[in-house]
């Protein structure tokens, strides 16, 4: 600390050690294969302006620190092509959010919830797809040839999205 005789000076160091933590990353993924280098996302699963309205509340019944991992586990997943990740991290999502609506469990959620029939039926929607991809993915043994998933059989975003909104909306 006595080499950096101000917090400024601090600040400057620590922003060029980020700069260049940047710059090192940008380059290993430049150095990657075509292939691996187009199984990067740039934009996040779980909207970073969603994550900010969960992080904004204060509820006392609900700690939404999980919840909140999850989406960032996502987001981490997602950007990386990471596809068994994305459909395990759904799942566990899905199962970790119907006490929040009243309910034992996601299909309860799906088909008691009190929202819109709208939303009753993406909720049933992403229920049943969701599902069945993670435990294609979850159950199955190895093979003789495997053919992996690809972020077109893991996208779930809008169904997720749809769902945290409502979150959103009704815990205080």
């Amino acid at each position: 600390l006595k080499r950096y005789q101000t917090s400024s000076d601090l600040g400057q160091k620590l922003r060029r050690v980020q700069a260049n933590v940047v710059e090192e990353f940008q380059l290993a993924v430049t150095r990657q294969s075509p292939r691996t280098r187009s199984q990067i996302h740039t934009s996040a699963f779980v909207h970073v302006d969603r994550i900010e309205e969960l992080k904004a509340k204060t509820s006392v019944a609900w700690d939404l620190s999980r919840l909140l991992a999850l989406c960032e586990e996502l987001n981490t997943a997602w950007q990386y092509g990471s596809h068994h990740s994305v459909a395990m991290l759904t799942r566990a999502l899905l199962d970790h959010i119907p006490p929040i609506f009243a309910q034992k469990s996601f299909a309860g959620l799906a088909s008691s919830y009190a929202g819109s029939r709208s939303f009753k039926e993406a909720m049933e929607n992403l229920d049943k797809m969701s599902r069945k991809i993670a435990d294609g993915h979850l159950h199955s043994q190895i093979r003789e040839r495997e053919i992996l998933p690809t972020a077109n059989q893991v996208d779930f975003r809008p169904g997720v999205d749809l769902l945290l909104s409502e979150v959103v909306r009704i815990v205080p």
